[in-house]
């Protein structure tokens, strides 16, 4: 996976959701096991405390010093220094203690046991110690705090054990399901990319059986979709139907004026009218027969007759055939082509596309330019480039000069009907050939990238002969 690629998905919408709900269920959870943590560790301190209390206020009661000693010596005695320390200073006399020697503290606090001076007997970890004054010297009570150690010890393992894995967990079922919501995402955007870039036929896949919203935004599109692809349709019929309608007048109309011009002895200025009305009925009709031809493309005609095919020596043929108007115009037509490329086509189509092409180049170049075709094998994958260096295509227009009848603003003026290249897209999608308008800095480059040779496309396609 590219960088830009991990920056998308660190962008898209699902993936940053499950990132903010992971670290919402973290910080939850934590807070909620520190609380807790929190409170029982508070009640476990709060209870030896209580118990260290008690202790003192038993020796206050003990009136008589020498009593008080007595006790404290017993008690000193029988008390196991790994539970409790007691250890008295007297003003005066000897230290009682069965934890050596304890620097002097103040009011409650927490001692380690390695703090402590020698002893007989085992030392906890950690005290939680008490001094108070009693009787006439200054009692230090510590009791273990072996409970709240464990306590400790058994949260960090919950933890680990519970609360890191329960987080990889909810990561890791969060990430799949963020991918699967990404690639149903992906899959509306690249549908509505594809209808952007005019395949009325595009779809959202796999979301026929959803009841979730992504499945009802896909469906919505899909309604979208196929509304958009019926009215296509009908208006792609209309304008065959019109053509096809119109055809027999027109022709019948230019039979006329043909008749009139060389029958009838005309003044010039008549016979100069009369010339441009043939002129433009002529034009009228190759316009109306072009769209019925490009319906008959669309149609898929055409597709039971796409054979094998010598790419290469329909390009000689056609800058043979085109060199000569070429050089009329002051213009330079160039082929760089390779021995042989074959692609699954009809040999008359891709004849046409290219005699579109770079007639469309022809029409656009300024004189002493240059129309360059190229033909170049990557593997199995043919592609034909036709680029030249007049006026180009904005970015934003190139996907409108495919569509029929539409013309550029400064194209208006010069000879054509804004059906070259649509028949050039209709072609390239009969052959599953992909088309692509690029800047050739300046002027335009028109790149047709030809699927594999494949049985798939035509029913005639596995014949063993090229068609010349």
């Amino acid at each position: 996976m590219t960088l830009p690629d991990r920056f998308d998905r660190i962008r898209s919408t699902p993936l940053r959701l499950t990132i903010i709900l992971t670290l919402i269920f973290a910080v939850a959870a934590l807070g909620c096991f520190t609380t807790a943590y929190g409170v029982v560790r508070a009640n476990l301190n709060a209870a030896i405390l209580s118990d260290l209390r008690q202790t003192v206020a038993t020796f206050r009661q003990e009136g008589e010093p020498d009593e008080l000693l007595e006790r404290l010596t017993e008690a000193v005695r029988v008390t196991d220094p790994s539970y409790r320390i007691l250890h008295y200073l007297p003003d005066s006399g000897p230290v009682i203690s069965n934890a050596g020697d304890i620097a002097p503290i103040s009011g409650t606090v927490t001692l380690a046991g390695d703090s402590l001076g020698p002893t007989d007997g085992a030392l906890a970890e950690s005290y939680l110690a008490l001094s108070a004054r009693v009787g006439a010297g200054q009692l230090i009570v510590g009791q273990s705090r072996r409970a709240i150690i464990e306590m400790s010890e058994i949260f960090a393992a919950v933890v680990l054990m519970g609360l890191l894995p329960a987080m990889l967990i909810a990561g890791l079922a969060g990430l799949w399901i963020a991918r699967r919501a990404q690639d149903r995402i992906g899959a509306i955007q690249d549908a509505l990319g594809a209808m952007t870039g005019g395949d009325s036929t595009a779809r959202v896949r796999g979301i026929a059986a959803g009841n979730d919203d992504l499945s009802g935004i896909g469906q919505a599109v899909n309604a979208m979709a196929t509304a958009q692809e019926a009215l296509i349709v009908t208006l792609r019929q209309v304008s065959t139907d019109i053509a096809h309608d119109l055809r027999t007048p027109i022709q019948r109309v230019s039979v006329l004026l043909d008749r009139m011009a060389r029958g009838a002895d005309l003044p010039p200025a008549q016979k100069t009218l009369l010339l441009q009305a043939q002129d433009e009925t002529t034009r009228i009709g190759r316009t109306f027969q072009a769209l019925l031809q490009l319906a008959q493309v669309e149609g898929g005609a055409a597709r039971d007759r796409l054979v094998p095919v010598d790419l290469v020596g329909v390009a000689r043929d056609v800058v043979e055939f085109l060199d000569v108007d070429a050089e009329t115009q002051g213009l330079s037509l160039t082929a760089a082509l390779p021995a042989s490329a074959t692609v699954t086509g009809d040999r008359q189509l891709l004849s046409q596309v290219m005699v579109n092409l770079i007639q469309n180049a022809m029409l656009h170049g300024a004189e002493g330019q240059t129309v360059h075709l190229a033909i170049a094998t990557c593997g199995p994958v043919v592609t034909l480039t036709v680029s030249d260096h007049g006026p180009g295509i904005p970015a934003d227009e190139r996907a409108k000069v495919l569509r029929r009848l539409y013309r550029l603003d400064r194209s208006r003026t010069t000879p054509g009907n804004g059906l070259g290249l649509a028949m050039v897209k209709a072609v390239c999608d009969l052959h599953r050939a992909r088309l692509t308008l690029e800047d050739n800095a300046p002027g335009l480059s028109v790149r047709i990238a030809f699927p594999p040779v494949s049985a798939d496309v035509g029913t005639t396609a596995q014949r063993p002969h090229l068609a010349q």
